[in-house]
């Protein structure tokens, strides 16, 4: 039997029982979909934090103090050392932003100096940054990203308004174009005061977290040798007490997990792909049942089990070829609505092919023993079947 016949034999037995195929093939279609989405979303994920990345300058060097902390004299010290370029200290600040009857839970208060935006590579969208005057002063002054902005007063448009951060008021003086959220900082939803205005807080004038970047763009090696020979050489921190790392270092460490969690996932999902091979075998084993007879009189005129081998073959890479394009449309729709919905997706053809390529495997292998089974019926004892 040429291939030809046995690909239009298939398809005419395929669309003879259109709705046992169609639930056939319904495993497969949500199979390849959940992989192609949820690996889509994990590789979407990765590339919006590297392109967030790339936006807040991928040089600058953090360090985390735990036990002990700083003071500003030492951040004074660290931008003397060679190796060393803008340098920003920076303390998280607790309490509720209020302004106007409003309230923002989401944001989140930094108290630092005008090296902060520098360093963080944050750009104003209109007003001012801090000054050295506003330490000096010790004035009350603040800069907000658009989130915290609109969710306080409404509008980007609020120079010279008035919010309170745990009760005491600071007036705006710069909002900063929106950039979104990377590397755990949501400019957007950030409310930046001085250094200096702490103690208005309740909150003492400890370091948390240094931020810089290096004298010369990309030493990045040279930049945490600094900070590491400062902390542990000058202040005699141990190495329990503190951590220097770079944006490099916590995108990698980002990506092995969004890696991690993506394959497991996709494992997941391919799950269903085997569930849908199971479905595949079933299916072709009621449908030898039914056609035995079928099969006895092909064989009584002449047809090899080669034959008969091949067309279930066939139906069973059919289906599975079908199920497997359904479920790349399907998952692309998805992908696509998962993206109007703010989620990040990127769509691999190499994970398509691999999706589509799996289900066909499986397909075919559960469909063996089926065709198997079908090629090995005697003609005697096929005909006898009612």
């Amino acid at each position: 039997m040429r291939r030809t016949q046995t690909a239009k034999t298939a398809l005419s037995s395929i669309s003879r029982n259109r709705l046992r195929t169609a639930l056939t093939m319904l495993g497969l279609v949500i199979g390849v979909s959940s992989v192609i989405v949820l690996v889509g979303i994990g590789d979407g994920s990765n590339r919006q934090v590297e392109e967030r990345m790339k936006a807040l300058g991928g040089d600058m060097v953090s360090a985390y103090v735990f036990k002990e902390s700083l003071d500003y004299d030492d951040i004074v010290a660290l931008r003397g050392l060679p190796g060393l370029g803008p340098v920003a200290p920076s303390k998280r600040v607790g309490g509720d932003l209020t302004a106007e009857g409003r309230s923002t839970k989401r944001s989140m208060t930094e108290a630092s100096d005008e090296h902060y935006l520098p360093t963080r590579n944050l750009r104003l969208a209109t007003g001012r940054n801090l000054s050295p005057v506003d330490r000096e002063n010790r004035s009350n002054v603040c800069v907000i990203g658009a989130t915290t902005a609109n969710d306080l007063f409404g509008t980007v448009e609020c120079l010279g308004k008035t919010l309170k951060i745990a009760g005491v008021p600071f007036v705006v003086v710069g909002v900063l174009e929106p950039i979104g959220q990377a590397m755990g900082l949501n400019a957007d939803a950030l409310a930046l005061v001085p250094f200096s205005a702490l103690p208005s807080l309740g909150e003492e004038t400890k370091i948390e977290t240094v931020y810089a970047r290096p004298a010369v763009k990309g030493s990045v090696d040279t930049a945490k040798a600094a900070l590491l020979h400062f902390l542990s050489g000058e202040k005699g921190l141990s190495a329990e007490q503190f951590a220097v790392v770079s944006q490099d270092d916590m995108l990698s460490a980002s990506n092995e997990i969004n890696q991690t969690m993506t394959l497991m996932l996709a494992g997941i999902a391919s799950i269903s792909l085997v569930v849908a091979g199971i479905g595949v075998m079933n299916v072709m084993l009621v449908s030898v049942t039914e056609r035995t007879r079928e099969i006895g009189i092909k064989k009584a005129l002449g047809a090899r089990r080669s034959d008969i081998l091949r067309q279930f073959l066939m139906e069973a890479l059919l289906v599975s070829l079908m199920g497997g394009a359904a479920g790349i449309a399907a998952g692309l729709a998805f992908g696509m609505l998962a993206e109007s919905m703010g989620m990040a997706f990127s769509a691999s053809w190499g994970v398509v092919a691999v999706a589509v390529a799996a289900s066909t495997v499986i397909g075919l292998s559960f469909g063996i023993f089926p065709a198997y089974r079908a090629s090995r019926l005697t003609p005697i004892e096929a005909l006898r079947q009612e």
